[in-house]
């Protein structure tokens, strides 16, 4: 039986199947996107049902991934045939402050615009002059429109100041194409860009990488899907309250694609692994706590796919960075598998907070905020990772 007005006989089923096959991919990756537990044949009988108990109708879900704007959904940029995918390098990810892919010769940007689709991804990966933990590695994505103009119009005055003040940048990169969203690698699953895309580096082209960019081939591109992102701002567009890091196949996902919404929006983590983490922070914690710690840190004890994008959320709030947190502990970093649901997470963060609270050792200074000794604290991370080992569902 056909579902909705306007359907001829299985026409909801077309609909379905090309959704699947055009954002998507296959029929496979909009199960996994959407954690819909039938695989083979099971999925065709299973498909509408999920569908409508969803998005509460066939037609609703066709309205959700049709495009409002002349660019592709990321995903289907992945799967296109030739992707619609590039590599370049910058000498760090700061779209927030750069809202543009830029050239220094505008030959270049033409070709980037005539051999793409608005929509396209860039893999961004860190140049020579970027950070050591970013240096080779894959550190970004943009999804860029074919609006085009100067670098200025895109950036901050103050910024653009500091480019032009700076003898690497003065006059480069000011041939611009429009940033419309941007999405950062979380550290833990940042990939060196030869394992990334070792056909399209097996030349050495690093120049050529950088000034034109270069276009990946599938596997290349399917590669992003192998990464955590996180959303982050976009100078120019509608700033994010919060967004949480998770997989590619969900963060790019249709329901998230699209032209950037016209309000702030906040999005809690996906359910999936997650680690525990006690971060400290770093500075004058007498005058931030406006009395004596005694040798006492402030910690924030929680959870996350990814401690340190958290950790770097966390410090975007302070300006000049006259305080930031620190990572003391976290699963990864001590060789811990995550937890696999966020019930075991919380189970070990519930179990952190309350030896942070110990007094005379620890205390609470609101939410998962505390002030506890180094010993307190270590105490805190082994009763947190055993509950959250032993919880049972």
């Amino acid at each position: 039986m056909s579902e909705g007005k306007g359907y001829k006989p299985g026409g909801d089923a077309q609909a379905i199947a090309r959704i699947a096959r055009e954002y998507y991919g296959s029929y496979r990756n909009m199960f996994e996107v959407h954690r819909w537990p039938e695989r083979g044949n099971q999925m065709m009988t299973s498909q509408q049902s999920h569908v409508v108990k969803v998005y509460g109708s066939v037609r609703a879900f066709e309205e959700l991934h049709r495009r409002t704007a002349d660019l592709m959904f990321p995903m289907e940029a992945i799967y296109a045939d030739p992707p619609n995918v590039w590599l370049t390098s910058f000498y760090g990810f700061g779209p927030w402050n750069w809202g543009f892919l830029g050239f220094t010769q505008e030959n270049a940007r033409r070709g980037f615009i005539e051999n793409s689709a608005p929509g396209a991804l860039v893999v961004i990966y860190g140049a020579g002059k970027a950070a050591d933990d970013e240096r080779y590695n894959v550190i970004g994505v943009l999804q860029c429109s074919h609006v085009t103009g100067h670098a200025q119009q895109f950036m901050s005055p103050e910024e653009w100041l500091k480019k032009e003040a700076n003898p690497d940048s003065k006059g480069k990169w000011n041939y611009a194409v429009k940033v419309e969203r941007a999405w950062r690698v979380t550290p833990e699953t940042r990939m060196p860009v030869r394992e990334f895309a070792p056909v399209s580096t097996a030349n050495n082209a690093w120049q050529h990488i950088g000034a034109r960019g270069e276009k990946l081939n599938g596997d290349e591109a399917k590669t992003i899907l192998k990464l955590d992102l996180q959303e982050v701002d976009v100078y120019g567009q509608i700033p994010l309250l919060q967004a949480a890091p998770g997989s590619a196949r969900e963060i790019l996902a249709p329901s998230r694609a699209g032209p950037v919404s016209q309000t702030a929006y906040t999005m809690r983590e996906a359910e999936g692994p997650k680690h525990l983490y006690i971060l400290s922070l770093s500075g004058d914690a007498n005058a931030f706590l406006g009395e004596p710690t005694k040798g006492h840190l402030i910690v924030k004890a929680g959870f996350s796919r990814s401690p340190k994008s958290r950790r770097d959320s966390l410090n975007s709030a302070f300006p000049n960075l006259a305080f930031k947190w620190e990572v003391l502990h976290s699963g990864l970093e001590h060789g811990l598998d995550a937890y696999p649901t966020s019930a075991h997470a919380l189970a070990g963060e519930k179990a952190m907070q309350k030896v942070l609270c110990e007094a005379p050792h620890a205390r609470s200074l609101g939410g998962e905020f505390f002030l506890a000794d180094p010993h307190q604290i270590a105490k805190a991370w082994e009763a947190g990772n055993k509950t959250a080992r032993e919880f049972k569902q």
